[in-house]
């Protein structure tokens, strides 16, 4: 019966009018047959026979049957479904709250904020702003990882994840946004043999941590720790510094290490393939030093070297579990663990944070994780219908050593587990200073929340039932830049990392932000346009709160509107053309989503990437959108000066001066065409692409004519067309065919 509470029949969780009104009573029925039926066993043990066991073996039968069974499928499709916003109306109610509360989405964990929006920017909007302008992260995660594995992994020996973490410290007194990522062990990079894996080479080395609101000259990315050995350097900016540079505990690093070894480990190879020695001094790894051990290893390892070797001694100690997620996982394999884990920079050396959940499928009437609609592919997306973000393990890098904080109390589930396993778990006041200014609200309990507010932001039980007023992750934004390129996404829009000043506030934090559109858009023709931007906060003063800002409808594009808008836009199309025509690949950077007091901005970068095999993508443009306007500058500011209502912004694309201009070029004798010799200083951007484009084709029909000398003036005149071009875009010009061969 108590079950009842968790009944799935429907579409909804709990205990609806079906399971109250007829299974409930159907439950209590079988109850009092089945007391009935076994004292008819008893009674049958004097009176013998076969008689009384079979009228209570059918009598329950015919009772779970019809009663618990039949009845209760007719009475739902008959009864209920037809008139269910009036039969359902109390327990939907219930479900609602029970779900809000399950998923952390209740009054008192998200507070909503009407947000007063305006459709200009004006310079005063751009001043009182400044502090959150100069925090935009222009640095996209994935494409600098590219720059990060050519610049920073330096040899072979190490690697960088396909995508950087993001965080925030202090550089020069201000909180700033950083990306960054641990130079890990690549033991794919090494020679085989037991040896070179086991012994020689056994940990990475540092991290690499560069500014995320601006890039170096070139577009590459302005680090502010860097490099290995003696080359490595920490910015004198930045609050951190970096003595115990080995990794010995990573992400995604498998195997194990032998240390303490007769032989010395190789620390570093620097970029002479010099290697340099060092010998572990910390508390990590297991004794494995007497014959009884080194068997042990041998069998655990399926390998005979660790029998047989010479370099083990007494002192050996062998390190295994050296990914975090794997060791955490063991140590508490009652929790469910984030699928991000990241590093953080504190007291000299790298340290590992790891999110852990509390979950159960059995919260009363909370609606069951569906997981094939969730926008989540986590490791968190299993079948729960509760969740709490309630613990944070942290790993030393070093010698591996794994703590377990309890960061919400509240929380039922981690009382239990902390009251069975007290030297496991710590509480929440012990975290050191270090280590808490630098915990962020994990992303993948976010994208199950905003999967689940999605629906469950309504809060009148008809409506929600009707589902006209349900919205939907907003959609994610596609990077690729050139012809033919579809602007149409379906996958939900990633959580993003700001460091930024909320609307309202005084102080700038570490926040996470989702967007949301109406349901309905996309797919019948609707607008997209923001219906709600979710914000959690990550600073230890306001950790876990959550704020929903909600602009007047139908005033806000969202982000995928906003990247078709910019892919219209004759400048910027232009320039996409005009680069792929030098050979150099453009791709868009993340929409980052900015939240003015009173407007918001969508900052883009754009990144140029030439051939070959070592090029990495650099920033080179970054775009603006504000309301309808559009700029792409080389800087932001410049960008941002272009787009205010009361700035020197540009005109609208495609109109010019020359557009009224009453001068009709001449032509060339046999064609309708303008000829060479036009003046090209009032052209705009998409008028100097076509005329470009033109002239190459007359230069065509003149050579077939048999005109070479006009073939190549009209080439000339080309080239002095996109040369303009570049100066317009602010590129070095290229070199311009200047023949049919070319």
């Amino acid at each position: 019966r108590f079950e009842l509470v968790n009944a799935r029949r429907g579409t909804y969780d709990g205990a609806l009018a079906t399971d109250v009104e007829v299974q409930l009573p159907a439950l209590n029925l079988l109850m009092l047959i089945s007391v009935f039926g076994a004292a008819l066993f008893v009674v049958n043990i004097w009176r013998k026979g076969w008689g009384l066991p079979l009228v209570a073996i059918g009598l329950w039968t015919v009772v779970h049957v019809v009663a618990a069974g039949i009845y209760p499928a007719l009475f739902q499709r008959l009864r209920i479904e037809p008139v269910e916003s009036v039969r359902e109306l109390t327990y939907i109610g219930d479900n609602q709250a029970a779900t809000r509360f399950a998923y952390g989405l209740d009054s008192e964990s998200l507070t909503t904020l009407d947000y007063t929006y305006s459709t200009s920017l004006t310079n005063e909007d751009v001043t009182s702003a400044e502090d959150i302008i100069d925090n935009v992260s222009l640095v996209d995660q994935s494409l600098t990882a590219e720059a990060f594995a050519v610049t920073q992994a330096e040899v072979s020996n190490y690697k960088f994840p396909n995508q950087l973490d993001i965080d925030r410290y202090m550089v020069d007194g201000e909180l700033k946004p950083v990306v960054l990522a641990v130079r890990n062990l690549n033991l794919d990079g090494i020679d085989e043999g037991w040896e070179r894996q086991h012994v020689s080479f056994t940990h990475g080395y540092g991290v690499a941590v560069a500014a995320a609101d601006r890039t170096a000259p070139g577009g590459l990315p302005d680090y502010l720790v860097e490099g290995i050995g003696p080359a490595l350097r920490v910015d004198e900016g930045l609050n951190e510094t970096l003595e115990q540079p080995q990794v010995y505990f990573a992400e995604d690093l498998g195997g194990y290490a032998i240390v303490g070894a007769s032989r010395d480990e190789v620390d570093y190879v620097g970029e002479g393939q010099e290697a340099t020695s060092f010998r572990y001094d910390g508390d990590g790894g297991v004794p494995m030093g007497s014959f009884i051990r080194r068997l042990a290893f041998s069998l655990r390892f399926q390998s005979l070297d660790p029998l047989i070797s010479n370099f083990i001694q007494d002192e050996t100690a062998v390190i295994y579990r050296r990914d975090v997620e794997d060791r955490v996982a063991e140590l508490a394999p009652f929790l469910e663990f984030d699928s991000d884990p990241y590093p953080v920079l504190a007291d000299g050396r790298v340290f590992w944070v790891v999110d852990a959940y509390t979950t159960t499928n059995n919260f009363p009437y909370s609606q069951k994780v569906n997981t094939n609609s969730l926008s989540s592919t986590a490791d968190l997306a299993s079948g729960y219908n509760y969740v709490r973000n309630s613990v944070k393990a942290v790993v030393d890098g070093y010698n591996g050593d794994v703590r377990f904080y309890v960061v919400d109390e509240q929380d039922p589930i981690a009382g239990a587990y902390m009251s069975a396993f007290p030297d496991l778990f710590s509480p929440a006041s012990e975290i050191p200073s270090s280590l808490s200014n630098h915990l962020r609200y994990p992303a993948d309990i976010f994208k199950v929340q905003t999967d689940m507010w999605a629906t469950y932001q309504v809060d009148d039980p008809v409506q929600f039932l009707e589902g006209a007023l349900a919205w939907k992750v907003a959609a994610q934004p596609t990077t690729e830049a050139g012809d033919g390129e579809t602007t149409t996404s379906t996958r939900p829009m990633e959580p993003q990392y700001r460091t930024t000043r909320l609307p309202g506030e005084s102080e700038t934090e570490f926040i996470l932000q989702r967007a949301f559109v109406p349901a309905s858009s996309g797919t019948t023709g609707g607008r997209p346009e923001l219906t709600g931007i979710l914000v959690a906060r990550s600073d230890p003063e306001n950790y876990g709160q959550l704020l929903l800002y909600s602009p007047p409808r139908g005033t806000v594009a969202a982000p995928d509107l906003v990247d078709s808008e910019i892919r219209k836009e004759s400048d910027i199309s232009a320039f996409i053309t005009l680069r792929a025509a030098q050979g150099s690949r453009v791709r868009f950077g993340e929409m980052q989503m900015v939240l003015l007091d009173e407007t918001v901005l969508y900052v883009r970068p754009l990144y140029i990437q030439a051939e070959g095999t070592v090029a990495v993508p650099q920033l080179d443009q970054v775009i603006v959108v504000s309301d309808s306007r559009i700029a792409m500058e080389p800087t932001l500011d410049e960008a941002i000066a272009a787009v205010t209502s009361d700035g020197d912004a540009p005109p609208a694309p495609g109109t010019t001066e020359a557009d009224e201009a009453d001068d009709q070029p001449a032509t060339t004798p046999g064609t309708d065409s303008p000829v060479i010799g036009e003046d090209l200083s009032d052209l705009s951007v998409a008028e100097l692409v076509q005329k470009a484009d033109e002239l190459l084709e007359l230069a065509d029909l003149a050579e077939a004519a048999g005109d070479p000398d006009g073939a190549a003036d009209l080439r000339r005149e080309s080239r002095e067309a996109l040369d303009r071009l570049s100066q317009l875009l602010g590129i070095e010009p290229s070199t311009a065919p200047t023949s049919g061969e070319a």
